[in-house]
């Protein structure tokens, strides 16, 4: 039986994961004339790349007259023949009024980072016709805890646009080593500052640049926790003024960091060709980390944490195999929040160590670039939402 059409309960956007997920699907979906995309949550224009604006116009149009023709209803709305793909995170949890929409059937998508579940997890979510998730890490939890039905599909890269080429020359003649996410203790940032301080001792000519804007800044005061900084940037300043503050009082010299703020996924290519490294010292990704996944695509030299959904970027190749630098040296973590007992800490000497590598051999890193940006090829977003399609078929 074909599907008609897919309702998504979360809003596509350019600025954060979950958002460019969405704008992803729902471009695919528009390709393909079937099945129809269906947006429920309100569209903010803004922060959506230009050219989706004019190609989603007609869902946003859709979507403010259905918000206009179901004011002042209570209680669930059934789709009826629609999958309603649901956004759930931590604890699978999402917000009431995207759990108000039912479908027929009701897909969970998710993706999440701490495992500290109630007994009660399974029953909670029997309104699931089937669960998806995003790493392998994921679906081994949800399996284990006795979901009935679980899939697991990674989500894709436009492997189009992010791809290896020419850079602009904007940052001179300087070592440029890339970190993104936006900034909290689970990402791993404090990580990417104590090694990146030491390398730059070694180093001068090294440059920081970083995209680690977080559209909800009150979570950055998870980053006091960490040992190997002091404090966390002042949430009541502005991006990126908070993050360069931050970061300069962690010893790290004017001049030898950049905080670039928001950036639009669409201008994330060009800036991947004009860096050297990337570091993704993250202590836990429940998907497979989607900014590490269009760095690789670009052909960007990437260090990546080997623990939960990275595991999946790696794919196990060491050797003259590997198609990036993985950190083999993983422990627990011990300062981190409730249900964070799967959590890996990276090595900050090691860090260190494949950053040195990278920039004493160019030739070897450009050819694990290479490799890299050949083994994201089959990670398109239309191979992965074939693989999605097929996964939620009645």
């Amino acid at each position: 039986m074909a599907i008609n059409a897919i309702a998504l309960t979360w809003p596509p956007s350019a600025v954060h994961g979950w958002g460019v997920f969405g704008a992803n699907l729902i471009r695919e979906l528009l390709c393909r004339g079937a099945p129809r995309p269906i947006c429920l949550a309100p569209i903010n224009e803004g922060v959506i790349d230009a050219a989706d604006r004019d190609r989603f116009r007609p869902l946003i149009a859709e979507q403010q007259q259905v918000a206009r023709q179901i004011e002042g209803a209570h209680g669930s709305l059934t789709l009826n023949g629609v999958h309603v793909l649901h956004a759930l995170g931590n604890q699978m949890v999402e917000p009431l009024e995207a759990a108000r929409f039912l479908g027929q059937p009701n897909v969970g998508f998710t993706f999440f980072e701490t495992t500290n579940f109630p007994e009660t997890i399974v029953a909670d979510n029997a309104r699931f016709d089937i669960v998806m998730a995003g790493s392998t890490w994921n679906a081994e939890v949800l399996r284990a805890l006795g979901f009935p039905r679980v899939g697991c599909v990674f989500q894709g890269v436009d492997t189009a646009a992010f791809a290896p080429g020419p850079g602009t020359g904007r940052f001179g003649d300087r070592f440029v080593v890339f970190s993104g996410g936006k900034l909290e203790l689970r990402k791993g940032q404090d990580l990417v500052v104590a090694a990146f301080r030491r390398f730059h001792e070694r180093h001068p000519d090294a440059l920081l640049v970083t995209v680690w804007l977080n559209p909800w800044p009150g979570i950055m005061v998870d980053m006091a926790a960490s040992p190997h900084v002091s404090g966390h940037p002042d949430i009541s300043a502005p991006f990126p003024d908070c993050i360069n503050a931050w970061v300069r009082a962690q010893g790290i010299p004017e001049g030898a960091h950049q905080d670039l703020g928001p950036v639009f996924n669409a201008d994330m290519p060009a800036l991947f060709r004009d860096c050297h490294a990337a570091v993704f010292a993250n202590r836990c990704e429940g998907g497979t980390n989607l900014v590490a996944m269009e760095a690789l695509a670009s052909g960007l030299p990437c260090v990546l944490s080997a623990n939960n959904g990275h595991l999946d970027l790696i794919g196990g190749k060491t050797g003259a195999d590997a198609h990036c630098y993985a950190l083999s040296r993983q422990t627990p973590t011990t300062f981190g929040p409730a249900g964070s007992d799967q959590w890996r800490e990276s090595d900050v000497d090691e860090i260190v160590e494949r950053l040195e590598e990278i920039y004493q051999d160019r030739a070897d890193a450009a050819r694990r670039g290479r490799a890299a940006a050949d083994f994201m090829q089959g990670w398109s977003w239309r191979n992965q939402i074939d693989q999605l399609l097929a996964a939620i078929a009645p």
